[in-house]
């Protein structure tokens, strides 16, 4: 089995669209409609080898998302993705070491199953000879 993906979504359509096509290629994925059900879900669950987050949504926007569980030694290396709709230009983007990039909405699911791919490869995938 492939790694864990979260998606945190408050768009249900998006969770789902992702959540299936993840599915379809190998991954389990965890999905939450807000930075608060993620936050939740990491204290009780395995933590996911990627996380693809929203940027805008209530109660815990992704960037705020980050920003906390960058500060926590247990979830820190976990790469996390930006999916949004927003202007780039009118976000604000987290200077953390874990957030990775920005897959702007409307995206191809072919392009976010490349990113997944990239950041949930083994380590092994990486060596050069």
């Amino acid at each position: 089995m492939r790694p864990i993906v979260m998606v945190i979504d408050d768009s249900k359509e998006i969770a789902v669209l992702l959540s299936i096509m993840l599915k379809n290629n190998g991954y389990k994925s965890i999905t939450a409609s807000n930075g608060s059900a993620a936050l939740n879900y990491l204290k009780k669950g395995s933590p996911p080898a990627l996380i693809l987050t929203d940027y805008s949504m209530p109660m815990l926007n992704g960037c705020e998302f980050i920003e906390l569980i960058s500060a926590q030694s247990q979830y820190k290396d976990i790469p996390v993705v930006i999916v949004t709709g927003s202007a780039i230009e009118d976000l604000k983007l987290p200077t953390t070491t874990n957030f990775k990039g920005i897959i702007q909405k409307p995206f191809k699911l072919t392009t976010v199953l490349e990113i997944v791919k990239i950041f949930t490869a083994e380590e092994d995938s990486y060596s050069s000879a």
